[in-house]
């Protein structure tokens, strides 16, 4: 197939792009950094400008790139909704009545996050400004009725970057870490959102998709399960609260986890336990922070 990554040196784009390729795909990505352009199947792209390019011809389209932070969504609202729905919707509407099946990554937080395992067909409550721009980019998307679905995703993990990378150095070195106790996230690693996205785009089936792990836990459980699996004492992980830290109430996640069924269905996915997810996506991080035994040091030491 010839697959258009809107947002090829995203987390998820990036990623995508190189296992499309290893399966024999041609992919053209995009990117708003002009300094990435490195071949012709790289193009400029960018959801924050109001004067959108033509877009090649391809069979499907995937749109990875997003303003996600909850923050900057909430102080940048005019930016948010043109990168989180304008854009997309831009993008719909110029690929699909030429063929193209578009796929729209979305989020958990469409939901208020009161209740796990939500259905993908339950009623959308989002609490959070990020979430109301993602309710909006689906529903626009999806009343199109043919050619368009979207993936729902829950915290997706990589070992490059993050808190839980950053909690891994801390604590290898010794140092104390503070994990939220009444913020919980549903983890899913970055190689089952790949093949779930390929497998949507490879099918060309429409409407609502959901990815998530098995359960719900707290930063402050992930942070004891590392502190564990490097050999630290739990004295070193403090317990904090999100909310006396800074954290809106209406950004504040009891539950994240999502119904499966669907994706399961198609492609046997088997959601994973949240502390399995943190072992295989961290694994080789602890391993050599372990190996090393105290002389561990930071990547960027």
């Amino acid at each position: 197939m010839r697959i258009l990554v809107i947002g090829n040196d995203s987390r998820i784009g990036g990623r995508l792009t190189t296992a499309l390729l290893a399966r024999g795909h041609n992919v053209i990505g995009t990117t708003r950094n002009v300094k990435n352009i490195k071949n012709p199947n790289e193009i400029f792209f960018d959801l924050a400008s109001n004067d959108q390019p033509a877009l090649p011809e391809t069979e499907a389209a995937v749109v990875c790139a997003a303003m996600a932070r909850f923050e900057e969504c909430r102080n940048q609202p005019e930016l948010a909704y043109r990168v989180n729905v304008e854009a997309p919707v831009a993008i719909a509407n110029q690929l699909v009545p030429r063929g193209t099946h578009v796929l729209l990554l979305s989020t958990s937080a469409v939901f208020d996050c009161y209740e796990p395992l939500r259905k993908a067909e339950s009623v959308r409550a989002p609490r959070s400004v990020y979430g109301r721009l993602k309710t909006e980019a689906e529903s626009r998307l999806l009343e199109r009725g043919q050619r368009t679905a979207v993936l729902r995703l829950t915290k997706v993990l990589n070992p490059e970057g993050g808190i839980l990378t950053k909690w891994i150095d801390d604590l290898a070195i010794g140092e104390e870490i503070k994990a939220f106790e009444d913020h919980r996230f549903c983890p899913v690693p970055l190689c089952a959102a790949v093949d779930a996205i390929a497998a949507i785009i490879g099918s060309g089936e429409t409407g609502l998709f959901q990815l998530s792990g098995a359960n719900d836990i707290s930063y402050l459980e992930a942070a004891l399960h590392l502190a564990s699996r490097l050999g630290r004492s739990p004295e070193k992980v403090i317990a904090v609260s999100a909310a006396a830290n800074g954290v809106l109430m209406n950004e504040i996640t009891p539950y994240t986890s999502l119904d499966t069924s669907r994706l399961s269905q198609m492609i046997g996915f088997v959601p994973p336990c949240a502390f399995d997810v943190i072992d295989t996506v961290y694994g080789p991080t602890l391993a050599r922070a372990v190996h090393n035994n105290g002389r561990y040091k930071r990547k960027n030491d």
